[in-house]
C-alpha cells in the first residue's frame, strides 16, 4: 500500500519539517473524481487529462475512457532511482517528460476545482505567451526556515536563482488555481537550473532545499523571459480542517465571484477527519453532482477501495 510505503521511506529522514508529510497532505476525500468533474463542466476546451500517480488508480476511475491517460512516475522520471517520491514539488520537475503533453497545458492537484465557465484565452494569450496567476501574498524574506509553509521554501530558492539569472527579486507568491504551463519553458529551466531540478527530483518528501518549478520558478521565469504577462485570476483558497470551513464552504454559492477554487487539507486533526470528510463530501456532491465521463458506473461516491484511500499529490 501507498501509505505503508511512505512511512517506510519516512522513517529515513530526520530532518523532516512537521508538515511535510501529515497524514491530512495524503487523504483521500475523492476529491479528485469532484475536480474532474469541475473540469468537464467548466473547461470543455481541455482535450485530455493526463493523471499523474504512483501505481495507484481509483476504483471509481474509466481507465479505459478517450480523453484519459494514466501515468504512472516511473514512466516521465529521467532519475528513477530517486523513486518513490512523495513529494510534489519532486513531481512537478518531471511532467513536461509525459509523452503527449501539448506544448501549452495546465498543471492542477487534486483539491483545485473549476467554479465557472473558462475558455483557454483565460490562461493563454492567442500568440501563445501565458497569463500568470501571481498571488496578493508574499513569500518572505530571508533564507528558508523549517517549519515556515513549504511554498516559501521554494519561492526562496526560485529568487535565489533568478535573481543570479536575471538581476531582479521576486515576492509574491502564485495562486492555487489550475496553473498554465509552457513545456518548453520547462525544458530551458531543465537546462540551465539542472542541480536544482535533480536535487528537487530526488527529495522524496518537501525539503527546505526544494524548488517548484512548475510553480514559483516557471511563472517569474516566463515573466522575465518574455514568454509570459500577468494575468487576473478569481480565485478563493480554504483550509478544510479550519474551525470555520464549514461557514466558508456556506458562502461558495453558484454566484460567487470566484473561477477556481482550492478546498486544501493542510493539518486536520486526527479527532476530526470524519467530520471534516463528510463536510466536505457533502460540499462537493452538491456543488458538482454531475458524474463526469471517467467515473464508472458501477462504483459510487464513497465506496472507493480503501487500498487507494491515500494518494500522492
Amino acid at each position: 500500500m501507498h501509505a505503508a510505503k511512505r512511512a517506510h521511506h519516512r522513517g529515513e529522514v530526520v530532518d523532516l519539517a512537521t508538515h511535510a508529510a501529515n497524514s491530512s497532505r495524503y487523504t483521500d476525500h475523492e476529491e479528485l473524481r469532484y475536480s474532474l468533474r469541475s473540469l468537464r463542466m467548466y473547461a470543455p476546451f481541455v482535450r485530455h487529462v493526463y493523471l499523474v500517480t504512483d501505481a495507484q488508480v481509483p476504483s471509481w476511475l474509466d481507465t479505459e475512457v478517450p480523453g484519459l491517460t494514466v501515468v504512472d512516475h516511473r514512466d516521465i522520471f529521467t532519475v528513477p532511482d530517486a523513486l518513490p517520491v512523495f513529494s510534489s514539488r519532486a513531481i512537478e520537475t518531471q511532467l513536461h517528460h509525459i509523452e503527449g503533453l501539448s506544448e501549452h497545458y495546465l498543471y492542477l492537484n487534486d483539491d483545485v476545482f473549476f467554479a465557472k465557465q473558462v475558455g483557454a484565452e483565460y490562461f493563454f494569450h492567442s500568440n501563445g505567451i501565458v497569463r500568470l496567476p501571481f498571488s496578493s501574498h508574499q513569500i518572505g524574506v530571508g533564507a528558508p526556515i523549517a517549519e515556515e509553509v513549504a511554498p516559501n521554501w521554494a519561492g526562496k530558492n526560485a529568487r535565489a536563482l533568478l535573481m543570479e539569472e536575471f538581476g531582479a527579486t521576486i515576492a509574491q507568491k502564485v495562486r492555487h488555481a489550475p496553473l498554465p504551463q509552457l513545456r518548453r519553458v520547462h525544458r530551458e529551466l531543465e537546462g540551465r537550473y539542472r542541480e536544482d531540478i535533480e536535487r528537487t527530483a530526488r527529495s522524496r518528501f518537501r525539503h527546505p532545499d526544494d524548488i517548484a518549478p512548475a510553480t514559483t520558478l516557471h511563472q517569474y521565469y516566463a515573466l522575465f523571459s518574455g514568454q509570459g504577462v500577468r494575468g487576473k485570476y478569481r480565485t478563493r483558497y480554504i483550509d478544510i480542517g479550519t474551525e470555520r470551513a464549514r461557514e466558508d464552504l456556506a458562502e461558495l454559492s453558484l454566484d460567487a465571484p470566484f473561477d477556481f477554487l482550492c478546498l486544501n487539507d493542510f493539518d486536520t486533526p486526527p479527532e476530526r477527519q470524519e467530520e471534516v470528510a463528510e463536510m466536505l463530501r457533502d460540499y462537493l456532491e452538491r456543488r458538482f453532482p454531475f458524474p463526469s465521463p471517467f467515473e464508472r458506473a458501477d462504483v459510487l461516491v464513497g465506496e472507493d477501495d480503501p487500498s487507494h484511500a491515500e494518494v500522492a499529490a
